[in-house]
Parts: C-alpha cells; structure tokens; sequence
C-alpha cells in the first residue's frame, strides 16, 4: 500500500512540475512606431518616452530604462522639436532600486514619480488629473483645478487593462477639449520651463523694432529641446502691422491657438510674440511704438493660463492605444513599453516526455504487482483450506 502511494506522488509531481517551471520571457516590437501611426503622431506634436522594457533579461532597474530608451531612437524620435527622448515612466514598487542622477545619466527629464534623490534637473509631474477612463475622474474634479489656478493638469491613458478594453469617460473628454488651453506633452512643457527667457530688443527705429531670442537655458546637461517661447511686450501704443522673419511673414495667432509653435497676436496694447532660440524677426508698425514698453516671459505658450498634458502609460500597441484621439486637440505623451510574450523553456518538453514515457511503465508496474498480489493471496487461501481440511 505504501508503494502504492510513493509511485501516485511520483506520478502527480511530474503533472505539475510542468506548471511551476520557469518560462523565458521575451518582448515583441511594436511596428506601428515606424509605421504609419508613429510619424503622424510625432506630425500632430506627440511625443514618445519610455516606461520600461517588458520581458527584459535585466533585473537591474537602470539597464531596463537604457534598454527602453535604445529601442525607442532606434525606431522613432522622442518629438518634432528634438530626437533624444526625455520623458520616463517609473514602475512605482521599484523606485528604490533607482535614483535621480543615474535617470539624469540616461538622458531623461521627466518622470511621472517622486524619486528618493532629488535632482533639480528632474521634473516631477503627478497625475493630478487622473485618469481618462469612464468612471474614475469626473468633471466637476477637473473644473475644480481650473478654478485652482493650477498651472498644469497631466491625465493619463490607459487603453486596455490586460484583455479588457478600457473606455474613454466622453464627458470629460468634452470637458477638456473644450478648454482654452495649451495642450502640450512633458518634454515639449519642460522644455519650454528650462528655456523660457526674454528676448533683445533694439526699438531705436520710430516704426520698426528688430527682436532676437538667444536662450539663456537654465539646464546644464542640455537635455531639453530648443522650443518656441513666449514674451509680452505692454504699453506699445500702437498696431502691429506685420512680423517678418528673413523675408516671411510670421503666422498670426489666435487667442485661443492650442499648440505651441511660432507666430504673434496683439491683444488691446499688448504684442503677445512667440519665437524660437536663434531666431530675429522684423516688427513692423503703422506709427511710432512706444520705446518705454515692458517686456514679460509667458509662463505657458501664449500665454494662456493653463497647460494640459495626457500620458499615455504602458503604451505596447500604438495603434490601439492612439486610435480613439485622431481629432482631438489633446497632445500625448505615449510612454513606450515592448509588449511581453511568453515562451516556454526547454524544460517543459523535456518534463512532457518523461511524464508521457513514466506513466505507462508505471501502470504496469502497478498491474503486475497487483497480480503478484493476487496471486500470492490465492496461493495463501489455498494453503489455509488444505489446512482446514486436513483438521
């Protein structure tokens, strides 16, 4: 009985063996980066970070984050405004294992998590927004931190939660879209904090004034992009007749012009100009401008008084991940992560054989002994009636 019992845990721990082997994890490419979806994103003013490697052979936190940034330049460029990316999502049960300078050291400047070491070159943005998902934030939240004054409200997007797809909240998303905003990503409003700075001006000609933007950066590992920035020249006493930059006329821009690029708008007795770094433009007037007028850096892109960023996190389909937000005027931050497949080993093969090849030679060994059993119980009764005859 007890052989019996050995050869049944034997024949039970080699079926689940199988399931408590160790499987080797790899990561699949997410072609839509360089395919279609990519470029029109990176065209609209997306932009692309990274948020971590699934599937990584690493376990050291700060070679996971180098091998995500090497397979996102490989493919695509962080923005329109600079290639290298500069954006990173932590996994926040491992920010123990990773601090401020080494992300500095890997060319990021932006995370979405409080680090343990503080280093000024990092920005911190926190979701104080939430989420765009249908029923976790609602809009009276998001109306609030209008009210606030809050300079910067970031949400994040998450498209599916494992298999589940997950659904937009459409009173929100209407909320948003509605407001007159600058919706920007994190390294394009990063960069615009470390770059802002005011331009020269040279105003001793009665009608024309010649401004030139040479930054002043305030980062010292030149990790930000070169983006426009904003100044408010008040009190000009006069109409801007044209901005001309070499022999174009730069664009004019509406009170309400969401997306960050060059131009100018004059509002009451203000010329509201924005410029790139290097760059010199004519402003032209219909009569004599005021040479005493005062110069003031935007805090935000035209100076609107709000900026509105979306992360889309765990980002490993871009197709499935962008596809609900063609139109929107939100800008994202798409947060690349290798989507993780799952391979099994050579062990488990190798486990099916044995289980295969076992479990019938263990059954007939089982078979044979129970004959010998029986036979050897049949032999003894017969013993026993031989002897109950002869008494």
């Amino acid at each position: 009985m007890l052989t019996r019992r050995i050869v049944a845990l034997t024949l039970f721990g080699l079926l689940i063996l199988p399931l408590c082997a160790p499987v080797a994890a790899e990561w699949e490419e997410d072609t839509w980066l360089t395919t279609i979806i990519g470029p029109e994103r990176l065209g609209l003013g997306d932009e692309f970070g990274c948020h971590g490697m699934a599937g990584s052979e690493t376990s050291v936190y700060e070679l996971e984050i180098s091998e995500c940034r090497d397979y996102l330049t490989e493919r695509i460029n962080a923005s329109k405004w600079g290639a290298n990316p500069i954006s990173l999502g932590l996994d926040p049960d491992r920010l123990n294992e990773i601090d401020s300078e080494t992300i500095a050291a890997a060319g990021f400047a932006v995370v979405d998590q409080q680090i343990i070491s503080f280093n000024s070159e990092i920005k911190n943005l926190s979701y104080n927004g939430g989420s765009l998902e249908k029923d976790r934030q609602t809009v009276d939240h998001f109306q609030a931190l209008i009210e606030d004054g809050e300079p910067l409200i970031n949400f994040y997007w998450h498209a599916r939660d494992h298999d589940v797809i997950v659904r937009p909240n459409s009173e929100l998303v209407s909320s948003i879209e509605s407001t007159t905003a600058w919706f920007t990503t994190w390294g394009e409003h990063a960069s615009y904090q470390a770059m802002k700075s005011e331009f020269s001006l040279d105003n001793s000609s009665s009608d024309s004034w010649l401004v030139s933007f040479e930054s002043n950066s305030q980062s010292s590992n030149d990790v930000f992009w070169d983006v426009p920035i904003t100044n408010k020249f008040s009190n000009i006493n006069s109409d801007v007749v044209s901005v001309i930059y070499g022999n174009v006329s730069l664009d004019e821009l509406e009170i309400d012009s969401p997306h960050l690029q060059t131009g100018w708008r004059q509002e009451n007795n203000s010329l509201i100009l924005t410029l790139m770094p290097g760059q010199q433009v004519r402003i032209n007037f219909d009569t004599s401008a005021n040479n005493d007028s005062t110069q003031q850096t935007c805090e935000r892109f035209n100076c609107h008084k709000v900026a509105i960023t979306v992360a889309g996190i765990h980002t490993n389909d871009l197709f499935d991940w962008s596809r609900r937000w063609d139109d929107t005027p939100m800008r994202f931050t798409w947060l690349v992560e290798p989507r993780e497949i799952s391979q099994y080993s050579w062990i488990l093969p190798a486990l099916a054989v044995i289980v295969a090849l076992s479990a019938p030679v263990a059954i007939i060994w089982l078979v044979k002994n129970d004959r010998r059993a029986q036979q050897a119980i049949a032999v003894l009764d017969t013993l026993d009636n031989l002897k109950f005859e002869e008494e």
